[in-house]
């Protein structure tokens, strides 16, 4: 297959064209001007876009790196010959659909192709898978070191030894590992599992005879303890009977003399009642006659002193009768013009009107006291104070005996009371057939004994039957053990079958390794001694790909990792060639297409390169895309180059 012309809608790419030629195609370009984009084109033409890949550590899938930045759909055309036709390949669809819809026309037709199938393109036309394309001619900056795979595996060992790409051993060794495992992994897989149920099944047999045993004593045990808790029922209960009938008859007497005491500390409680109301219906209310006749005592002393202080200047009779005397004295003088007699007794006349002044208020005095004392007490004289104070000091020690005759009454209840209530608890625990002292309490806790050990063998009897209906008979468990040894034999017949063929499997791969991987080392250090001016004479390759090199002269490999940048870009393209010579179909004429993968190249090895690159593209297609101009330079006197920059052709 050979590449003449493409034209893209794909990421920057604008329906832009690119013409390419037969041999050594180098296309130059500074950065970000679309090579890689032209390569990711040229990858989706031939094997469309995988739609459920996701991104993933940063890297985002090809349906969203390449969607075209102006927003239409993917779509693009590639005009190539193939098996002496020329083909024009059409790839378009929808945003959530790129490059799906595929044709294959005659150029300049639109008469089909035919024999290009729309679901492999790619393996119609190069000849291999996606995953060999990818490891073998589509070489792109920091990805010439290429790991193995199945498919490539496949495809190797297929073309160098067997022809038959259908075979993988890396594949039939995990298919045979993945059925070793499925037998025996550790202790997972089939051959533990029958281990254990054979384990298993042999346990339930002894367990079932032990249980057939066993069922015949709980029988046995479960009568015994019926007996003993049927008797212990009736001893019980005939206990308990007497114990309630004893207590009934010792809290009726004390019932009956707690009813009497009530009785009489309610006739008391009316009696003090009644008492307290006349009492408190008298004029001292239920103050105490002492201080009662007391407070009367003083008031009478009060009365009794301003009765004395009115008679002590005379009574007021007396007092008036002098006034009178003096009076008519010194008026019979004046008559008889004694003048200054009549004049000295006025002035006793006048000192006695005074003295009767002061006789009439004192008087006044006593007799409003007095007034007020009776009208207190409610009463016409004292006599009748004292009678009020003797009647008060009668009803108040009435009511006073009456509450001690209560309170002693009260007294006598509460005693009364609190022995029954002694009496409550000593019957209580006469009664308390659980926690008591008596008989009766004593053949409970024996019959709760005894109902506990027949719930105990009832619930083990229970398990026991629980368990007899789970477990199997005795010959569904030796027809069990029979099937599950048979199969353990036929499983470890397998098994050890597996283990044989996986060893025999890796002793035939070593022996292919051993004739395929010369082959793929001897040129490899064929072409990287071409491109490092001959400077390393072998290569050795694992059967991971991983490369060693060794100069010229030098006893020892080195691994790439102790090689320069430019050394390890190098031996791994050296790599790359020599697996598309013997991985790509020589029929199909794969195009191989390099994406700056000379970049770390010194300008001499970069020219040896170009050399190869050169030899090779006579046998097919070569698209070299660089971020230099030094390769187009390099390569510009060359006959079969084509050189396009991407600004233009020469």
């Amino acid at each position: 297959m050979k590449i003449n012309k493409m034209t893209a809608s794909f990421g920057k790419l604008q329906n832009e064209t690119l013409e390419l030629g037969d041999g050594l195609n180098i296309i130059f370009a500074p950065n970000e001007s679309g090579k890689s984009t032209w390569c990711g084109f040229i990858k989706a033409m031939l094997y469309g876009i995988d739609t459920a890949t996701r991104e993933k550590n940063g890297v985002k899938p090809d349906k969203i790196k390449y969607a075209p930045w102006s927003g239409v759909p993917m779509s693009g055309t590639m005009d190539i010959e193939y098996e002496g036709k020329r083909i024009t390949l059409t790839r378009q669809g929808k945003a959530y659909a790129p490059m799906k819809d595929f044709k294959a026309t005659l150029t300049g037709t639109n008469v089909p192709a035919g024999n290009i199938p729309a679901s492999a393109v790619g393996e119609t036309l190069v000849g291999v898978t996606k995953d060999v394309f990818e490891r073998s001619a589509f070489i792109s900056q920091g990805k010439l070191a290429v790991a193995g795979s199945p498919d490539l595996e496949k495809r190797v060992a297929a073309i160098v030894q067997t022809g038959q790409e259908s075979v993988s051993y890396t594949e039939a060794q995990e298919r045979l590992h993945a059925e070793i495992r499925r037998r025996r992994y550790n202790r997972s897989g089939r051959l533990p599992e029958l281990e254990k149920e054979i384990s298993e099944n042999r346990e339930k047999l002894i367990e079932a005879v032990k249980e057939s045993k066993k069922g015949d004593e709980l029988k046995k045990a479960k009568r015994q303890a019926l007996e003993r808790r049927d008797e212990l029922l009736d001893k019980v209960s005939e206990l308990r009977r007497q114990a309630r009938s004893e207590s009934l008859d010792k809290l009726s007497g004390y019932r009956g003399r707690i009813k009497a005491i009530e009785k009489e500390y309610g006739e008391l409680s009316n009696q003090l009642g009644f008492a307290g109301r006349e009492l408190d219906e008298g004029l001292f209310g239920r103050e105490e006659p002492q201080k009662s006749r007391q407070r009367v005592n003083l008031e009478k002393m009060k009365l009794m002193s301003a009765e004395k202080e009115a008679r002590s200047g005379g009574t007021v009779p007396l007092n008036i009768a002098i006034l009178a005397a003096l009076v008519v004295i010194a008026a019979v003088l004046a008559v008889f013009q004694f003048y200054i007699p009549a004049g000295g007794v006025g002035c006793l006349a006048i000192i006695q009107a005074v003295r009767l002044s002061k006789a009439i208020k004192k008087a006044k005095k006593a007799e409003n006291m007095r007034y007020n004392i009776l009208a207190q007490y409610r009463c016409e004289s004292m006599d009748e104070v004292d009678k009020l104070l003797d009647a008060h000091e009668a009803a108040f020690k009435r009511f006073s005996e009456l509450q001690a005759q209560q309170q002693d009454a009260a007294e006598r209840l509460n005693e009364a009371k609190r022995r029954q209530a002694e009496l409550d608890t000593s019957l209580l625990r006469e009664l308390d057939f659980a926690d008591g002292d008596s008989d009766a309490a004593k053949y409970t806790k024996m019959l709760e004994d005894a109902e506990r050990s027949l719930r105990n063998i009832r619930e083990e009897s229970a398990l026991w039957e629980g368990k007899q209906s789970m477990l199997p008979d005795m010959d569904e468990l030796q027809k069990k053990l029979a099937e599950l040894n048979r199969e353990y034999e036929q499983v470890k017949m397998e098994y050890d079958a597996l283990v044989l063929a996986s060893d025999v499997l890796a002793e035939a791969d070593t022996d292919i390794q051993r004739r395929l991987t010369p082959q793929l080392s001897a040129r490899t250090a064929e072409l990287f001694s071409q491109l490092t001016g001959s400077r390393y004479d072998t290569i050795l390759l694992d059967r991971e790909l991983r490369a060693a090199a060794r100069p010229v002269g030098d006893s020892v490999s080195r691994e790439a990792a102790f090689l320069s940048a430019g050394t390890i870009d190098q031996l791994y393209l050296s790599v790359r060639l020599a697996i598309c010579e013997m991985a790509l179909p020589e029929d199909k004429q794969c195009p191989i297409i390099l994406d700056d993968a000379l970049v770390n190249f010194d300008d001499e090895r970069c020219r040896y390169a170009i050399k190869v690159l050169k030899d090779i593209s006579k046998k097919r297609q070569v698209i070299l895309f660089s971020c230099h101009s030094r390769e187009a330079e390099m390569a510009k006197n060359l006959k079969s180059v084509k050189i396009t920059s991407l600004g233009g052709t020469r």
